[in-house]
């Protein structure tokens, strides 16, 4: 059987040399996309779910590169690739956990964080660890920048708040306090290279084993990321034991909104969300 031809339609590509450059093409063209590791952006452009008129590659702008720590917080170029976040010996333990588990060995060799975040898909591994983390996100344009929490960065589906003359350009986040433990699950159909059914980040810190702090995002379960707020609360002030992460997980489980799909139903995501947040919560209890 003869491989089926892929046509992409006709598009101009601009190799910016600078990230001024950058903003400058995404000012003047507009509807254009922004092109880094291109492992989300290309299958599309071969599926022709998206059609790019102008596409701009940041890919080799170093200026987007980095992972380095500054005036107390942790600074990732929006264009720094998976397998080096990994590597960093930055505080982001949860965030390199996540990236283990993103695709490949050759897939992390390409893809970025930005693109990650900027594909805005409800099972982005690196959404999760990074809302309990509390980052920002810089989006800049030619004439300066705005900050946006990441829990309002997404939108929908595919849908962010960038505009048509943002890049995203770094990710900024704050290194957990002492005495704050984290964990990350993902459930995929495989062990490896898979998209999520449901994955689950929590943060949780704890005096006298009373729970002072928490954060719980789950991710493939909604439009969006979400944070769970009302299970959130379930916690606070309260001893983490087995009564409490039964009723944590359950109040978790009535706040997510999953749909059915090819990786499964939205009741199993419900009673996957239950289970994650159980099992995440008891390794956190050892």
């Amino acid at each position: 059987m003869r491989p089926t031809s892929v046509i992409l339609t006709d598009f101009d590509y601009l190799v910016p040399k600078t990230l001024e450059e950058a903003l400058k093409e995404k000012r003047e063209r507009k509807g254009s996309y922004i092109l880094a590791g291109g492992t989300d952006l290309i299958p599309k452009m071969r599926g022709q779910v998206v059609k790019p008129v102008f596409l701009i590659d940041i890919s080799g702008l170093k200026e987007l590169d980095y992972v380095k720590e500054q005036e107390g917080r942790i600074r990732i170029g929006a264009a720094t690739k998976i397998s080096r976040i990994i590597d960093s010996k930055a505080k982001i333990g949860i965030l390199q956990e996540a990236c283990k588990k993103l695709g490949n060995p050759l897939t992390r060799n390409k893809a970025t964080i930005g693109g990650n975040l900027c594909n805005a898909s409800p099972a982005a591994d690196t959404a999760t660890p990074l809302m309990v983390l509390g980052a920002e996100l810089v989006l800049r344009r030619l004439d300066g920048e705005r900050m946006v929490p990441i829990e309002e960065f997404f939108v929908g589906p595919g849908r962010t708040v960038l505009k048509d003359d943002e890049i995203l350009t770094e990710i900024r986040i704050t290194p957990p306090e002492d005495g704050v433990k984290t964990k990350f699950l993902k459930v995929g159909l495989r062990k490896a290279d898979a998209i999520s059914v449901v994955n689950c980040a929590i943060a949780l810190k704890a005096q006298n084993n009373v729970i002072m702090e928490a954060k719980i995002a789950l991710g493939s379960v909604a439009p969006t990321p979400v944070l769970a707020k009302e299970a959130r609360k379930v916690l606070i002030g309260n001893k983490l034991n087995e009564d409490l992460i039964e009723k944590c997980a359950q109040v978790a489980a009535k706040e997510v909104k999953p749909i059915s799909d090819v990786r499964g139903s939205a009741r199993y995501r419900e009673l996957l969300v239950e289970g994650c947040v159980k099992k995440v919560l008891r390794e956190l209890m050892e």
